[in-house]
Formats: structure tokens, sequence, C-alpha cells
């Protein structure tokens, strides 16, 4: 059996009150509607599932956890929590330590020991919906940075230039197709290496312009030669800079480097590497 009171306007936050005893039920109902609220109503741990799976409007759950015979609160908490999100708050009588821990390992919002009052209630499932809501914009703000950096990564990956961006340490963070087609690396081996493992044999010229750039100066260069181990040696133009975070401290550099012509060591034009597809 299910019954809603309140009047069911769209303005006003709904509860799914989970409670076996009448008496109890009534009561709280009562002091629900009457500051407000739309109450639905389930006397038992499988009603409460079933209500829940059919009312997405609910906004709150308020559940008992002895409810008789059949299912305990606890678990149609974890059912129902399973195949939705929606603050939860235990409302019980019980504050004995076996009775609690029941509920450990349950994404709650409050334990509300029954006859503490109607302020301790009504407090509570106020904190209980500020919660919900703080945690659910840091969700999303966690799925948008998620999203931002993926993007960047997306950006970066598919430049047509030679773009390498590294931390402090000058570790890999994000790093272009055109980069690694440029310097002969797979980027399984280079995201979160060390630049320095990476290219054993950079000249110290190059660890200078690091230095810089992580002390915050740009620098550029033009007709650069860059030798290689093999006896070739590239030339580039490039540029480096730092990259700052969000307090405005250097988090790492950016470095930007297009090889236009090869050579092998006696001076023979070698072929470039071909740039990736832009797919």
């Amino acid at each position: 059996m299910v019954t809603t009171s309140g009047g069911g306007g769209t303005d006003k936050p709904v509860i799914l009150l989970v409670e076996d005893e009448p008496i109890i039920a009534l009561t709280v109902k009562t002091m629900l509607v009457r500051h407000g609220y739309t109450v639905l109503s389930a006397p038992s741990g499988e009603d409460a599932v079933r209500v829940a799976d059919g009312h997405p409007e609910i906004d709150l759950i308020l559940m008992d956890i002895n409810l008789g015979t059949g299912m305990d609160g606890t678990e149609a908490a974890r059912i129902v929590l399973e195949s939705r999100e929606v603050p939860l708050v235990f409302h019980s009588a019980h504050t004995e330590p076996d009775v609690v821990e029941r509920t450990e390992g349950i994404t709650s919002y409050g334990y509300i020991v029954k006859n503490s009052g109607e302020t301790v209630l009504l407090a509570s499932l106020r904190m209980a919906f500020r919660l919900f809501e703080a945690r659910h914009r840091e969700a999303e703000a966690r799925k948008a940075l998620t999203h931002q950096r993926d993007l960047m990564r997306y950006v970066i990956e598919h430049n047509r230039g030679a773009v390498a961006i590294h931390d402090r340490e000058l570790r890999y963070l994000y790093v272009s197709r055109a980069y690694l087609a440029q310097y002969g690396v797979a980027e399984r081996d280079i995201i979160g290496q060390p630049h320095y493992d990476v290219f054993p044999d950079l000249p110290e010229k190059w660890r200078i312009v690091h230095r810089k750039a992580l002390a915050g100066e740009v620098s550029s260069g033009e007709e650069d030669v860059y030798p290689r181990d093999d006896g070739s040696y590239d030339v580039t133009r490039w540029e480096c800079r730092p990259w700052y975070e969000v307090d405005g401290s250097i988090g790492g550099i950016v470095v930007y480097t297009e090889v236009y012509e090869r050579r092998d060591a006696a001076g023979a034009r070698l072929p470039l590497r071909p740039l990736p597809r832009g797919d």
C-alpha cells in the first residue's frame, strides 16, 4: 500500500517516508506536509523499493531500519541506491551499535533518532538536502574538469604542429601526434616519462631553455640544429614557454617545435618523417 499527501505540487520537495508503524507514519507525515513537503508513504522495504522505482520525482527518502518481518531498511536502501541517486536519511528508534553498524557502507545523509523532536528532524532533512546538492555540484565540477582535460588532450593530440606539455619535473602530460611522428617516439613510451629520459642526448642548451621557462621566461629560436646520436641532425624552429596553475604558480612548460629539415652526418638531406593523418 502506498499513500500520497501534500498535494503533489512540483514546487514542493517530495519525500518517501518508509515506516511500518501506522501512528508514527501518520504523525511524521502530517508534520512534513505542514512544513511544505509532499509525502509518499511505504510501510515496508518491499513497498519502498517499488515506490522509489515508480516515482522519479522523489527528492529524499526517510527510511526506518526495522520494518517488521520483511525486507529491512538497510537492504531496501541498498537496492534503491543501486538504480538511482537520491539523498537517503535513516530514521530509527535504535541507537545500539549493531543497528547503526548495519547502515555502514550505505551512502546516507544522516541518522535521525526517532522522538528527537520536530526541530531536529526538519533541520536534519534540510542539511541532507544541502549536502546532497553540494555533493552533486562537486560531482558535476569533477565531470566538467574531466571533460576539459579530455578536450585539451584531444585538441593537442590532433594539432598539426609538434606540441608537448610537461610538468615541473619535465614529465610529459600531453603530446601531439605530430610530435610523436616528428621525433620517432610512441605515446605509450612518453606520457608520464621525464623528457630527459626519453631524449638522453638532449644538448645542454635545451636544458637551459627549460630552466628559463620554469623560471617564467619565454624563449624561441629559428634554424636551430638538433644533433642526434646517429650523427644526423634536425633543423628546427621552436618556442618554449611556461604554463600556470590556478594560483598563478608555474606548473610546467609548453614546447612548440617544427622540424623543417633533416640531414645525415654528411650533410645530405633526409626525408622528413610524415605527419600523422588528422582523423
